[in-house]
């Protein structure tokens, strides 16, 4: 088998590339995790604030404030689902993901379903 002389320059064009696509979105979910963070600190401590003065605080703001700081419904969702670990062995073998019964075949998986049925009736 004979390769090109830029087999390899390529390969690591495609994996240099890689990282550096993953390491983006590792910073960008840090810096997004960091800020939420802060938010709800800065909610809190504007609670704990008003909670100490003297002036009264009403119910409906401090129920509004305590809203704010817990987190979103989204963020707990992303947080509790369970996370499918994709390796690069899956990826090369061209092993499809399972699909859980309670969820929803793609319309991309239906095309290669049925792109599969057409070719062994063939």
């Amino acid at each position: 088998m004979h390769f090109s002389p830029y087999f390899p320059h390529v390969l690591y064009s495609v994996a240099l590339t890689s990282i550096s696509i993953n390491s983006v979105s590792q910073r960008k979910k840090a810096e997004d995790e960091k800020s939420r963070v802060q938010a709800q600190i800065s909610i809190l401590e504007s609670i704990k604030q008003q909670l100490q003065s003297n002036k009264p605080l009403s119910t409906d703001e401090l129920e509004r404030l305590k809203k704010l700081a817990r987190a979103s419904a989204g963020d707990a969702e992303l947080a509790a689902a369970p996370k499918e670990e994709i390796t690069w062995g899956d990826i090369f073998s061209g092993k499809k993901p399972v699909v859980a019964e309670d969820e929803e075949v793609s319309k991309w998986d239906m095309q290669d379903l049925e792109s599969l049925r057409k070719e062994m009736s063939k």
